[in-house]
């Protein structure tokens, strides 16, 4: 557990340091970016689901699904894939597998200055649902959110 714990947590400031050539976000005076990120809650509570990514037997990333069981929905949390990997369909991959192993209601949400998780986003979930999705604006009002149906057995 704790070594997973560990994995995640440099996983975060890997994405956190990738991100903020487009969240603008700067470190801190330690020398991170993420401060008090608790990943032990995403590992604790039954509602999030933590995968790490593998290509070729190598860490490449990881996904987090929420169980939002009041919305009866699944809820990509948090998806990263290492630069090494990217292009490579890997991130497609393991978005498809994500998908299919959980059948009802799905919500994937980017955040507006995220434009290339938006192009990514759009046309997995296009190509896996026949460009049968809905997209909206997050609850938040922060960026796009894709909404689909995947009752594939």
């Amino acid at each position: 557990m704790e070594e997973r714990l560990g994995t995640l947590k440099n996983l975060f400031e890997f994405a956190a340091y990738d991100l903020s050539e487009l969240s603008c976000t700067s470190i801190n005076e330690s020398g991170s970016y993420l401060l008090n990120l608790n990943v032990k809650d995403w590992i604790d509570d039954d509602n999030y689901d933590l995968y790490f990514i593998r290509a070729n037997e190598e860490l490449a990333g990881f996904v987090i699904i929420k169980r939002i069981l009041e919305e009866d929905m699944y809820y990509l949390n948090h998806f990263f894939i290492l630069r090494k990997y990217r292009g490579k369909q890997v991130g497609k991959q393991a978005a498809i597998k994500a998908f299919n192993t959980y059948h009802g209601n799905w919500r994937v949400s980017e955040f507006d200055w995220n434009t290339p998780a938006q192009i990514f986003w759009r046309k997995v979930i296009k190509a896996y649902t026949n460009d049968e999705f809905t997209e909206n604006r997050r609850k938040d009002n922060k960026g796009p959110a894709q909404e689909f149906k995947n009752y594939k057995q």
